[in-house]
């Protein structure tokens, strides 16, 4: 049921950013389930800052590339500039799913504030990004 409450929430979400349009990146905010949800755009290189709250680092992030061309994607911890996502690629119209369980970090990142940045190269970002943060591995499947 809850899985049920979160994957609509996360619909109503990108329809509602849908609606919006694009432009420079939309304010993240963490609450509740744990939801994050972006839409950027506008220029050829656009940061989106979201915040994981202490207990809940186990974060799964999914990237949609709305553009033409491929995108770079990176993610940064503000406080300590550790990088945990350098340059990934993703593809014109492809979306990339990036559980932080899968990637190593089975202890869930650091708290805190991040920089999701997107680099469009010589093209503009068309990009969005939802995703959950979770007390347990599990929570963020």
């Amino acid at each position: 049921m809850m899985k049920k409450i979160i994957f609509l929430f996360s619909i109503l979400t990108l329809a509602m950013a849908a609606m919006v349009g694009t432009g420079a990146a939309s304010a993240s905010k963490t609450s509740g389930n744990k939801i994050i949800s972006q839409r950027s755009g506008g220029s050829a290189t656009v940061k989106e800052a979201f915040s994981v709250p202490k207990g809940w680092g186990h974060v799964k992030l999914c990237m949609k590339n709305h553009s033409d061309h491929p995108v770079k994607v990176s993610l940064t911890h503000s406080g300590s500039n550790k990088l945990y996502i350098d340059g990934l690629v993703i593809a014109p119209h492809d979306t990339v799913t990036w559980n932080s369980n899968d990637q190593g970090f089975s202890d869930g990142l650091r708290s805190g504030d991040y920089i999701l940045q997107w680099r469009g190269s010589d093209y503009k970002v068309d990009g969005e990004t939802w995703g959950v943060a979770g007390s347990k591995p599990e929570t963020s499947k």
